[in-house]
């Protein structure tokens, strides 16, 4: 008998071939989702990790459009207002309600409602309570279309706005 072991000792299942194989297996397991993309938009199926999902998948136009509520100071200064004067939920559930009331017409309506809510509580027009009020006079339903590239670099200004008819408080406070 020998005292070295063969060379192929212990190594009987994994060889060469079953090697490849497993390679082109799993090159064809991570490849096999580029089939998708050759489907008609109505066929794809959605699925983690790749998604279909039109938050990152949906060509995006250059312009952004924004219904906002916008309060006015006696000295004509502009505030923006908390949503929570707007509805019950959280932030997108709001703006949701408020593109539903501006789609349906219901704006001037949704102001009135806003700045009732704004004279009962002044504290929170800002941010819920947490910074001095601004006695607003005026309160709107604007509509606001932003360029992306220039909003998510800083600049804040708007390219377009659309203000809804005027709605405001009397000077003891009461909605008018």
């Amino acid at each position: 008998m020998s005292a070295h072991p063969a060379p192929n000792a212990g190594r009987t299942l994994f060889t060469k071939p079953v090697a490849y194989l497993a390679g082109i297996a799993l090159t064809a397991l991570v490849a096999s989702p580029i089939r998708h993309n050759h489907r008609p938009p109505a066929d794809r199926v959605d699925g983690f990790p790749l998604s279909y999902y039109p938050m990152f998948s949906a060509r995006r136009t250059r312009n952004g459009t924004v219904h906002h509520l916008l309060g006015f100071d006696a000295d004509g200064g502009e505030h923006i207002v908390h949503h929570r004067h707007a509805g019950t939920g959280g932030l997108n559930q709001v703006r949701r309600q408020i593109n539903r009331r501006v789609r349906e017409g219901r704006a001037e309506e949704l102001a009135w409602s806003v700045a009732a809510s704004v004279a009962a509580r002044p504290a929170s027009v800002a941010d819920g309570g947490s910074r001095p009020a601004h006695r607003l006079v005026r309160v709107q339903v604007v509509t606001s279309v932003h360029r992306f590239d220039d909003f998510f670099s800083g600049d804040r200004t708007p390219r377009r706005r659309t203000f809804t008819g005027p709605t405001g408080r009397n000077s003891d406070g009461s909605v008018r």
